[in-house]
């Protein structure tokens, strides 16, 4: 029977998968702020590993949140396997998705990885995996009128077990307010090594029930909180900023900031952790305005050991 493993992402990668801002509705009146965004993001990750860009013309799509709509690379023995699930927008929040939801099947036929779809809705950003059979999700990401039927609960559970190769998945009441995603574990809480979670302060419950299932599986679990920055309003909106919304790199971890003085103290924290990484804090005061940060608009390919 074949082992099936979704790689930590502290684990080497090949390359990290961007889409640039080619939709005009959102970015046309932002489109120099958020292209010189882009280079700097590059360029950023470029110190440590390749990048792998969207091709509007041979991979076409829809808007820059690769890591929702994007493949999901599992490991299935000693192969790279690409697993994709059905892509709605968030619960049909942000029309149209077309394109969005065709890019995991054009990137395994571009790429000749084997290519799985399976007929659930699911983001990238709502799984968060340790690399050793534990993952963290939120519940409105699911389940749901616009997501997947409650009544089929244990169906899709079950997928994910198998899919994934899921040891113990916690599912967790909720996620940040004001995130378009309704509520992604991305904004919430991270693993930072298999027994090691970071999360946004402000949520003791979760915290305490994030500290137990750790313990369950391994001793010294520890959970550590970060406060979030100001949450800013955009009209009728709060923007869900977050420094969990980071992204790792071959010997680097790239952080999220805000131009804000909380900015300091979670570079400081991230630094303390990552002793043998360069961590660097990288601007993102413009795509959060969209609702997003650097996991959101990224996606990690895993190496392949030798």
């Amino acid at each position: 029977m074949s082992e099936i493993r979704y790689v930590a992402e502290w684990e080497e990668q090949a390359a990290i998968w961007l889409a640039l801002p080619i939709n005009k509705q959102n970015w046309e009146s932002r489109q120099e702020q958020i292209d010189a965004f882009y280079s700097k993001l590059a360029e950023t990750i470029l110190r440590f590993l390749p990048v792998k860009i969207l091709d509007a013309l041979q991979i076409p799509h829809n808007d820059i949140w690769i890591r929702d709509y994007g493949p999901f690379f599992v490991k299935c023995d000693d192969e790279l396997n690409i697993l994709s699930y059905e892509f709605n927008a968030w619960g049909g929040k942000f029309p149209p998705w077309d394109l969005d939801n065709a890019v995991p099947e054009k990137i395994a036929g571009l790429m000749e990885i084997p290519f799985k779809k399976e007929p659930w809705i699911l983001e990238g950003g709502a799984m968060e995996f340790n690399g050793d059979g534990l993952c963290l999700t939120t519940a409105p990401c699911l389940f749901g009128e616009k997501r997947n039927p409650e009544e089929r609960k244990s169906e899709l559970l079950e997928n994910l077990h198998k899919s994934f190769g899921i040891k113990s998945l916690k599912i967790l009441p909720k996620g940040l307010d004001g995130d378009h995603t309704d509520g992604h574990i991305d904004n919430l809480a991270r693993f930072v090594a298999k027994n090691h979670v970071v999360m946004a302060a402000g949520f003791e419950q979760i915290q305490k029930e994030i500290e137990v299932w750790l313990s369950e599986n391994y001793e010294n679990a520890k959970v550590d909180v970060l406060p979030l920055p100001p949450q800013r309003q955009l009209g009728k909106e709060t923007l869900p900023a977050s420094y969990m919304n980071f992204i790792f790199a071959n010997g680097g971890l790239i952080v999220p900031t805000y131009n804000c003085e909380a900015d300091s103290l979670a570079l400081k924290y991230f630094r303390s952790v990552f002793l043998d990484r360069e961590v660097i804090g990288l601007d993102c005061t413009v795509p959060i305005e969209e609702g997003g940060s650097l996991h959101c608009l990224s996606k990690n390919m895993p190496a392949l050991q030798k």
